[in-house]
């Protein structure tokens, strides 16, 4: 690991400084260790367990496993490959507004790195955070084929406990995570956990998905998906509440009628 990435990086659980070891890393306060694995910190450890409630865990568990499982054809699936172009414009014309490019960016829920490849050219550094180790896996080689592994910095974690330190980023993403945290309460965490970590001034974009009439005819308004992967969809008056009760909400879009997607700027 780069010394950069080190500096970047935080316990999930008390916030304390990381050392680096032979293939772990160690929180200086707490003196928990996280396993290293092909170059990935992985803070998802059996301590997780406690900061949720006994369903929430058992969904996290359950999707965890799905994307494992599904992460080498992830980026074939048709709905993906018809909405990807149209997303990906509309979520870097959102992010950037007035700023042609970043320090630091990250992206929660990176995947596979569908996004975050598009995400890389924006900024000097990048992260990408996951909840599946077998998505990061991929991610790595995307990034390497395109050049960026470098200024890349991939994180094996739960996005309502971020391994960041505080105000540490010039610009946020998160795409299509929301919708698949299994409460109210992880979803406002995860939206604290992302204003946590960014700059005053700093950029956001997140979407989530939209309870429209295209998903009415399709499915439910909250549900599972195949595999074992739980979902909500939003109304606009509810995604807004959601984003808006932590930060400004400049622009609220549908894109195609699949996701809403929020941009603006973190208050100083």
């Amino acid at each position: 690991m780069q010394q950069w990435q080190i500096e970047i990086l935080r316990c999930p659980f008390d916030r304390g400084r990381l050392t680096l070891g032979e293939g772990h890393m160690q929180c200086m306060e707490c003196r928990r260790t996280f396993p290293v694995v092909d170059d990935i910190p992985s803070f998802v450890v059996p301590d997780l367990t406690t900061a949720h409630e006994r369903e929430e865990w058992l969904r996290k568990q359950s999707e965890m496993q799905a994307r494992d499982a599904q992460a080498s054809q992830y980026d074939h699936l048709l709905g993906l490959l018809l909405m990807s172009p149209v997303e990906t414009r509309m979520t870097l014309r959102a992010l950037c507004g007035k700023s042609e490019c970043f320090t630091t960016l990250a992206e929660v829920g990176c995947g596979t790195g569908r996004m975050l490849q598009h995400l890389a050219p924006l900024t000097e550094l990048v992260i990408g955070v996951d909840l599946s180790l077998q998505s990061l896996r991929l991610c790595r080689q995307r990034m390497r084929s395109a050049g960026a592994l470098e200024k890349t910095l991939l994180i094996h974690a739960d996005a309502c406990f971020l391994p960041l330190a505080d105000e540490v980023l010039d610009a946020v993403v998160s795409c299509q995570l929301v919708e698949h945290l299994p409460s109210d309460r992880l979803r406002r965490q995860v939206l604290a956990e992302m204003t946590r970590v960014l700059k005053a001034g700093g950029r956001y974009a997140v979407s989530g998905y939209h309870w429209s009439w295209l998903t009415r005819w399709s499915g439910a308004k909250q549900g599972m998906h195949q595999g074992g992967i739980y979902y909500y969809r939003f109304t606009r008056d509810e995604f807004h509440e959601l984003v808006s009760t932590h930060l400004p909400v400049e622009s609220l879009r549908s894109v195609l009628g699949y996701v809403w997607l929020a941009s603006g700027s973190k208050g100083v």
